[in-house]
């Protein structure tokens, strides 16, 4: 998983257009369904071209206003040449996108007062702390969700290799996933002082996007109540939301294209890669390993677009804004980039976008107590020059433009 950091400023110029964008309504969280007489228009005839024109094996989208899927498509095949084709309800790695998940259950912690936005890794951590690295005992919980640890921006330690083999922890060979987490968490904070850890930036100074906080993050949401990522994920957001399709990699099962499979670029064509060859790390799966289906990812989505405004049962207005504000200013909130105020929107932009070498996805939303949109598109492919992934902004642009009504 690499870092999504996208060319923010030049695409937004695009979105500077005179529109306006449709009022939110109020209340509890809505799940976005349409059981009433408006069905989701069909934009399969508008994600067609995209294939072809991209080399995409599948794309899946869906656009929301006022709480509702208003429009959804899917098109192509789950497994490149072959004939099986997708379907709305097929399941998509979310990759970095999972990192709203992670620091929105982390959120709910904080309103049961099992977590505090503030509280240190020494205290979280108590049996290590004499060992940990002195930079890292006063980490925060927020500084952890913001890219503000001073940890390392990729997934492998700096300075030294953990005791036995490099990355035993990593793969689940011999210890349960809460243990894998937890090892994980002392190796990097506890690691031995180095040059390469000294020139890491001082904790909260620098914006350096790292998959390795948002483990950390999860690991003390474990150690705080006993229980897996997993299970938390499970239980504090899938089943409250009704998001029946949402799991942790692998979709497809064995070699059977029931879901769509990851896909690569070799040598310039499209290959579809079964599903039981592709290499997980389970340890890493909080900073981008959810998948489910774009209209179940939709409901996670209206859950933040509503939360500031009080429309969520699961939590506090507060907590959401802190969610949705970056806390040192720079452009990245809690697992969120910030975009400012629009006149045309009446609020604030918030986007993310997560891939793997296999697999891209791009959320697109405004947060206000006027407005209620958001975009989100997936695919099962992407390669190390972004083609699918800037693809995909493309597609949340015409999409946007296409469903916002003129002012």
């Amino acid at each position: 998983m690499k870092m999504i950091q996208k060319k923010l400023a030049l695409v937004f110029i695009v979105f500077t257009l005179v529109l306006s964008l449709t009022a939110c309504t109020q209340g509890v969280v809505k799940i976005p369904t349409n059981t009433g007489a408006s069905q989701p228009q069909n934009i399969d005839d508008i994600l067609q071209p995209y294939l072809g024109k991209y080399d995409l094996p599948s794309i899946s989208a869906v656009v929301i206003t006022n709480s509702q899927i208003i429009a959804q498509g899917a098109v192509g095949e789950r497994k490149s040449g072959d004939a099986t084709p997708v379907t709305i309800n097929d399941q998509y790695l979310l990759g970095s996108c999972t990192k709203a998940m992670t620091a929105t259950i982390i959120a709910m912690l904080v309103q049961e007062g099992k977590l505090n936005w503030t509280g240190t890794m020494g205290d979280i951590f108590p049996a290590m702390k004499a060992e940990m690295l002195p930079k890292y005992r006063d980490v925060t919980i927020l500084e952890l969700l913001s890219h503000h640890a001073g940890l390392p921006g990729n997934g492998t330690i700096i300075g030294y290799c953990p005791t036995g083999t490099t990355i035993e922890y990593w793969q689940g060979l011999n210890e349960p996933i809460m243990q894998q987490r937890y090892e994980y968490t002392k190796d990097y904070l506890c690691q031995p002082d180095s040059v390469a850890v000294e020139a890491l930036p001082a904790p909260e100074t620098t914006f350096l996007y790292s998959n390795v906080g948002y483990v950390i993050a999860a690991a003390a949401a474990e150690h705080v109540t006993g229980k897996s990522w997993e299970d938390l994920m499970t239980a504090m957001l899938f089943k409250p939301l009704g998001m029946t399709t949402a799991g942790f990699v692998p979709m497809a099962s064995g070699v059977e294209v029931n879901e769509p499979w990851q896909s690569e670029y070799i040598n310039g064509q499209i290959l579809s890669l079964p599903p039981d060859s592709i290499s997980l790390v389970p340890v890493l799966f909080p900073a981008g390993f959810v998948h489910l289906s774009v209209p179940d990812w939709a409901k996670f989505i209206t859950m933040q677009l509503e939360g500031e405004n009080g429309g969520s049962t699961l939590l506090g207005a507060d907590n959401f804004k802190i969610l949705h504000t970056a806390p040192f200013n720079d452009g990245y909130a809690l697992g969120w980039f910030v975009q400012p105020y629009y006149l045309w929107t009446g609020g604030k932009i918030l986007s993310h976008g997560g891939d793997t070498t296999t697999d891209h996805a791009d959320v697109w939303m405004v947060v206000s107590a006027k407005s209620n949109f958001a975009v989100l598109v997936t695919t099962n492919i992407n390669d190390p020059a972004n083609k699918a992934e800037m693809n995909l902004e493309n597609l949340i642009n015409i999409l946007r433009s296409k469903f916002v009504p003129p002012q």
